[in-house]
């Protein structure tokens, strides 16, 4: 598993959590805030992203026992957990399964939910819908999917960019435009496609698909920050995730969409709360 660090050197210990698909270079949107907040991020590559190995079989439920492996590797007894988009199934399931007295809590920006009823399913943007069917029903085409992004993401990264700014919300769009924020994008994503799309593909399909776990069973404070123009994340989505995870801390962040990176200050400042 490759990881990086970011934000305070010594700070409390937080790992990050990257999107699908995406790296461990999208912390990069976090540093400024960990930093102001007193938080160091050790961000990590998942497998199949980046220069973590594939692995096969996976579940969201092996990622808390990898978690919990880095933290003994590095000494670390509490940590948090921060993420983003698709981090949100490995995030859930670390508040899940990992004890309490080590992981003290949550900070997630738009994260991903599951798709657990009728309502939420409706209200996908059309491409997510079709990942869904797919996943149920021909998951080996929708793995297929992802590999002509991944070669766009590594050898034709401003078409890449040009397209995913066709696809997001004007909110997105305007992100986007600014010069240094599409750089780092484009760095993430090429370096997220290292080992190809096999990590993209099969994580993708995870998320479509049951989780193996009930979000109701997260243990840890939980401080959510989701924009009410996220085409990804919908309101449904978020909705679900409101009611479901017990004591959430969850706040609609108005006229933001999915890479509302500017919420990083809020969230850290909530998960400061639950340090001892």
């Amino acid at each position: 598993m490759a990881y990086q660090d970011y934000g305070c050197p010594d700070g409390f210990p937080v790992f990050y959590c990257h999107g699908t698909p995406s790296c461990r270079l999208e912390a990069g949107f976090a540093d400024d805030a960990a930093r102001k907040m007193g938080f160091r991020l050790i961000a990590t590559d998942r497998p199949g992203f980046g220069r973590s190995d594939f692995q096969p079989g996976r579940r969201f439920l092996d990622w808390p026992h990898d978690i919990a492996a880095l933290a003994d590797h590095l000494n670390i007894n509490a940590f948090g957990l921060a993420g983003h988009s698709g981090a949100g199934p490995h995030l859930f399931a670390c508040g899940a399964k990992v004890d309490p007295a080590r992981l003290k809590f949550i900070g997630a920006l738009g994260p991903w939910g599951p798709i657990a009823t009728a309502d939420i399913r409706s209200n996908l943007n059309w491409l997510d819908r079709a990942f869904a069917r797919l996943a149920h029903h021909l998951p080996w085409l929708m793995r297929a999917g992802f590999a002509p992004m991944g070669w766009a993401a590594r050898h034709a990264p401003r078409l890449f960019l040009n397209i995913l700014k066709r696809s997001v919300s004007e909110a997105d769009r305007r992100a986007l435009e600014d010069e240094n924020l599409s750089r780092r994008f484009r760095a993430m994503q090429h370096e997220a496609f290292r080992h190809g799309s096999r990590g993209a593909g099969h994580e993708a399909h995870l998320a479509y698909s049951d989780w193996g776990f009930d979000i109701a069973s997260v243990r840890v404070p939980v401080h959510i920050w989701l924009g009410d123009e996220d085409i990804f994340v919908t309101r449904a989505m978020g909705q679900h995730m409101e009611a479901t995870i017990p004591n959430v801390d969850f706040h609609w962040a108005k006229g933001a969409g999915h890479l509302n990176i500017e919420d990083w200050h809020h969230i850290f400042a909530a998960c400061r709360t639950n340090i001892p």
